[in-house]
């Protein structure tokens, strides 16, 4: 029973950058932000944590005799990492451990709960249903908690929202990117802009000012983004796909053939040609998750870098 139940949440945990701690009879301890810091680390936590409940599903709709169920906690904060010498291994304590173990405990069956640290942290990104405070060991005042009730918008995509301040001193960078739009418009040339910068300074900021330039323009303009993914692998073409998807109105809860009516329709509008419209849904069928390429593209990953990290326990109970 716990054989492919730790592998499967094992290969969860890695497959978004995380670090299996520890295993401990059926409890499974993930970092993030251990050994490698990342911006993102408590929405890989929590996208995790989602994706370790759609893999016991699986498992059990693969061996329907193990009927597992599990009960995860996510708790965000800082903890003291002890590299082994001589080792890879590393052991993570601290009251963020704790808290996390905590928090596992008293989320519901096959239920999510995070702690105020990794709800303020990722609350733009998941839809969350508050819950009562509890009263755990080690803690005087109960306990602030959430249940994730899932994702707003799958990875990469950013939930659209109206900033809450002016932007101030990026003037000249917004009209640098509003002349490349201009030039782009007249010269029916593509433009191609780099903006550098530390995490937190306001590129996406920018980004988000210059879209509503372009939208107050008189002429209708087709806005499509996307954005490269900090975890994962064949991540190469990943913001193409991303737009592909965008442009062709493909969810993520369509199924193959109901990708592939909205790619047909897509590539229909733009291509005359029959030959056309068959070669390019052919090379834009993998993009989009819609067939498998010949060959796969090596994987490249950005990543990005910030303090902090999130803790995550899964405990299985069989009914």
């Amino acid at each position: 029973m716990l054989r492919p139940y730790h592998a499967r949440l094992g290969s969860e945990i890695t497959r978004v950058g995380g670090t299996l701690d520890k295993l401990i009879g059926d409890a499974v301890m993930a970092v993030f932000g251990v050994p490698a810091v990342h911006e993102d680390d408590s929405e890989r936590a929590v996208r995790c944590a989602l994706r370790m409940l759609d893999a016991i599903a699986e498992l059990n709709q693969a061996h329907p005799a193990l009927e597992l169920a599990v009960r995860i906690g996510i708790n965000t904060g800082e903890a003291l990492v002890a590299l082994a010498p001589g080792s890879d291994s590393e052991g993570v304590v601290g009251d963020v451990v704790n808290t996390a173990s905590r928090l596992q405990g008293v989320a519901p069956v096959n239920g999510v709960v995070v702690g105020e640290a990794t709800w303020r942290a990722t609350r733009p990104l998941f839809e969350y249903e508050q819950l009562a405070p509890v009263r755990v060991k080690g803690k005087a005042e109960p306990v602030p908690i959430w249940r994730v009730a899932g994702a707003r918008s799958r990875p990469s995509v950013d939930v659209a929202e109206r900033p809450a301040t002016p932007l101030i001193g990026r003037r000249a960078e917004l009209e640098a990117l509003g002349l490349r739009y201009r030039q782009a418009v007249s010269e029916h040339a593509v433009q191609l802009v780099t903006v550098l910068g530390e995490p937190g300074v306001g590129k996406t900021r920018l980004l988000r000012e210059f879209a509503a330039v372009v939208d107050a323009q008189s002429e209708l303009v087709a806005w499509r983004g996307g954005r490269c993914l900090s975890f994962g692998e064949t991540l190469t073409f990943w913001p193409l796909g991303e737009i592909i998807k965008a442009q062709a109105g493909i969810l993520e809860s369509d199924g193959p053939r109901e990708g592939a009516a909205k790619l047909h329709a897509s590539v229909g509008a733009v291509a005359g040609d029959a030959s056309e419209r068959e070669w390019l849904k052919a090379r834009l069928a993998p993009l989009v998750g819609l067939a498998t390429a010949r060959r796969r593209p090596r994987a490249v990953a950005s990543r990005s870098w910030r303090g902090g990290g999130s803790s995550i326990w899964s405990r299985p109970s069989v009914p």
